[in-house]
């Protein structure tokens, strides 16, 4: 293993910090929906009840017809102790029993606005990082919850505060403003000051720990995967002693399914499957064949350690048993020199079909064990005692994995209660799935939002992270990938210096704020313009008003389609937009953008709209065109010519305006510079284009409207890399221009229009 990383990384590690945002000044959207109230104590409940309805709101209890369209979940209000591992459990099955109440109602949702769900927490007002003592760190549970109900229910907005006590008088009101709100998905409010979580990229610090041959570290939970590796690479690159534990028995070796090579054992358990369907004992059979499976995997690895001679061994210990983690731990003596916890188990199911004692032992193997640990810890002061989580927590789980975000989320929560209220050196490292080890039966949903990380650079940064100065929670994020949801990129700031950054956020600034919304079929949104947010608009003028530029819009819709159909869009057909609909009204401009996916899948008809008036409408395809063959270029240098005078006009300050010039024969040709994204929008940073804006702004200079005031474009073929274009060329008695890269040859856009219109 190495601390240093280069450019081979495919992680980077990131802490979550508070930043000030603007306070909220009145509640939003509350005006007639039915809001039920949870958990908390009745004077909280109903105050909060009285908050809500001086915004509109109506109160709807169990019993009452039909599902709530929102819930306020004020969790646990008790302060933590650590002593009662159960305390949480009544507010979770309350929680547990609603969702499920709502849970058909809400899966049907198409209304992207009416449901919300707001959990309220307890920790410190900063979602537990300000470094003091923590009220409630179980809060936890609701945050990892909230951040993943949107996978399971893709219209609700699921949301969570944070305040510092439960007696705030303002709390009441704070719900009553947040509940509808739309942004981030994590808000704190302390000493009046509203706050949200970002991501900072943070290289981890230089080696504060020596771990010598006389030391012991102890890995809970890592007999076989992840957890072993890392122990195997501990012991290897220090010579440390390393004991791993678990719950299991190793094998005695005479078990007839030990010796059974893969083929062997795959062929036992399809058997046993078999012989019990029928008898409904398949769900009983499965999971004691993995249990055989992490035995024989268990069994490998021991064999290996012997063979190796690592000073390496694995006992038996319930973390959950006092008695026997002391035992252990006085086993160990005094030369423990750190701890690492990694026990935890994820049985995907959606929350119809999970049970309370199911999700609620989920959180109990993740969080009970741990705090076991961190009482018999205090005295004993290892150098570093590390809580493995999962950026299901930090950043929401996947579908069916409710109660593994939770049991996570809750973990880093208490690791940093640990760590404000004891002499522990704590610290929590939040993974990605790593490659070859996990094990997630939602994997290829996983992949979809962040690949798997390279087991090599996982253990080589865990290494590190266990050496270095510990600050309660560390991240490691891979490239952001298509996956991502809907609802996430409305909820979670994408920095610059994220992985994968540049794919994901122009679909993310262009999402627009979602009216109705069917995954995979049907987007619904409002998008709106200014000229302080798009500068271009003032630079395109419409019978003397400034307006938005069709390319403008254009980029909007290719970038938007993204959340139905997540590849590159091949070409535009049937483009049909009034450029007096895009006219800037008192500097503004409100739209909204209909997009539905054909029943082919491979393509989506948009619609553009000013309150009832269709302004644009195209289809957006995916499947290859045929490539119309590019215009040749002209040897001459051609005359310069004019672009013909009408309703639309460039000032030329944003998008110079190129000089056209005809060559014999009728082609027109222009060299065109390119345009900055920085000039387009004034956002920091400003989202690269999928189209070349300048030559295609100069192309429509060159092609008139109809006579009844609408351009027209039968087909915009999109190059393999759009790109940038300094040329352009144009054959106007064909209805053919194009756009080309000249040092490359490649073609950024090939459009063909007819020249007869009504």
């Amino acid at each position: 293993m190495t601390h240093e990383l280069g450019a081979g990384a495919t992680v980077r590690r990131f802490r979550w910090v508070n930043v000030p945002v603007p306070v909220l000044e009145s509640p939003s959207r509350l005006a007639g929906r039915r809001v039920a109230v949870c958990n908390g104590t009745d004077a909280a409940a109903e105050a909060v009840s009285v908050a809500l309805a001086r915004g509109g709101a109506v109160s709807w209890r169990p019993g009452e017809p039909g599902a709530p369209d929102a819930i306020v979940d004020l969790t646990l209000p008790d302060r933590f102790d650590p002593g009662d591992l159960h305390a949480a459990d009544k507010a979770v099955t309350r929680t547990l029993a609603l969702l499920r109440h709502c849970y058909p109602d809400w899966t049907e949702e198409v209304d992207a606005r009416r449901l919300a769900y707001l959990a309220v927490t307890y920790l410190d007002g900063e979602s537990g990082y300000r470094g003091d003592p923590i009220h409630q760190p179980l809060g936890g549970l609701w945050a990892g919850l909230a951040k993943t109900l949107p996978r399971e229910i893709p219209n609700v907005n699921a949301r969570v505060i944070d305040v510092a006590r439960p007696d705030l008088a303002e709390l009441p009101d704070l719900v009553a403003a947040e509940l509808y709100a739309r942004g981030p998905a994590e808000i704190g409010y302390r000493d009046g000051v509203r706050r949200s979580l970002v991501p900072r990229p943070e290289p981890v610090g230089a080696p504060t720990v020596t771990l010598t041959e006389d030391d012991v570290v102890l890995v809970c939970g890592g007999g076989t995967g992840i957890g072993f590796e890392l122990a195997r690479a501990l012991a290897r690159e220090h010579g440390c002693r390393v004991v791993v534990t678990g719950r299991a028995q190793p094998p005695d070796g005479t078990e007839d399914w030990l010796g059974l090579d893969e083929a062997g054992f795959e062929a036992y358990r399809q058997e046993h499957l078999r012989a019990a369907a029928g008898t409904g004992r398949v769900r009983e059979v499965r999971g004691r064949l993995g249990k055989l499976a992490n035995l024989r995997a268990l069994q490998a690895n021991l064999r290996s350690v012997a063979e190796s001679g690592l000073p390496l061994r694995y006992s038996r210990c319930d973390h959950a048993d006092p008695a026997d983690l002391d035992r252990l731990l006085d086993e160990i003596g005094p030369q423990l020199a750190g701890v690492v916890y990694l026990a935890g188990v994820d049985r995907p199911a959606r929350l119809p079909k999970k049970s309370d004692s199911d999700f609620l032992a989920g959180i109990s193997v993740k969080v009970t064990g741990f705090l076991r640990l961190v009482t018999a810890l205090r005295e004993r002061k290892p150098r570093f005692l590390c809580a493995s989580g999962s950026l299901t927590g930090r950043l929401g789980g996947m579908v069916g994995e409710l109660d593994y975000a939770a049991a996570n989320e809750a973990l880093a929560r208490i690791s940093l209660w640990a760590k404000a209220t004891s002499e522990l050196d704590v610290v929590t490292v939040c993974w990605p799935l790593w490659r070859d080890l996990s094990v997630s039966a939602n994997m290829d949903a996983a992949l979809k939002y962040m690949p798997a990380m390279d087991p090599a650079e996982g253990l080589a940064r865990w290494n590190a992270e266990l050496l270095a100065p510990h600050a309660g929670e560390a991240a490691f994020l891979g490239p952001i990938g298509p996956g991502v949801s809907l609802a996430q990129a409305g909820q979670f700031t994408v920095e610059p210096g994220l992985p994968g950054f540049d794919e994901v956020y122009p679909k993310i600034f262009h999402r627009g704020e979602p009216v109705r919304w069917r995954p995979g079929a049907e987007l619904v949104a409002e998008i709106g313009f200014t000229a302080d947010t798009t500068p271009i608009a003032a630079d395109f003028l419409v019978h003397g008003d400034p307006a938005l530029p069709v390319s403008i819009l254009l980029e909007n819709v290719l970038r938007s389609c993204a959340w139905l159909v997540p590849e590159q869009p091949r070409e535009l057909t049937g483009v049909t937009v009034d450029p007096a609909g895009l006219r800037l009204v008192g500097g503004t401009l409100a739209l909204e953008r209909r997009a539905e996916v054909d029943a082919d899948g491979r393509s989506i008809a948009v619609s553009v709209h000013a309150g009832a008036t269709a302004v644009a409408r195209l289809t957006v395809r995916y499947d290859d065109p045929r490539e119309p063959p590019p215009l040749a270029i002209p040897a001459s240098a051609g005359e310069p010519i004019p672009a013909p005078s009408g309703p639309l006009r460039w000032r030329g300050s944003i998008v110079r305006l190129a000089q056209w010039r005809r060559h014999p024969g009728g082609t027109l040709t222009a060299s065109v510079q390119h345009t900055e994204p920085a000039d387009l929008w004034a956002a920091e940073p400003a989202p690269e284009p999928p189209l070349p804006i300048s030559a295609l702004e100069n192309i429509l200079r060159m092609a008139p409207l109809d006579p009844d005031g609408v351009l027209r474009i039968d087909r915009l073929v999109l190059g393999r890399q759009p790109g940038r274009a300094d040329l352009v060329l144009g054959d106007p008695s064909a209805g053919a221009w194009c756009a080309i890269d000249r040092r490359s040859g490649r073609v950024a856009l090939n459009l063909r229009r007819s020249n007869h219109r009504p």
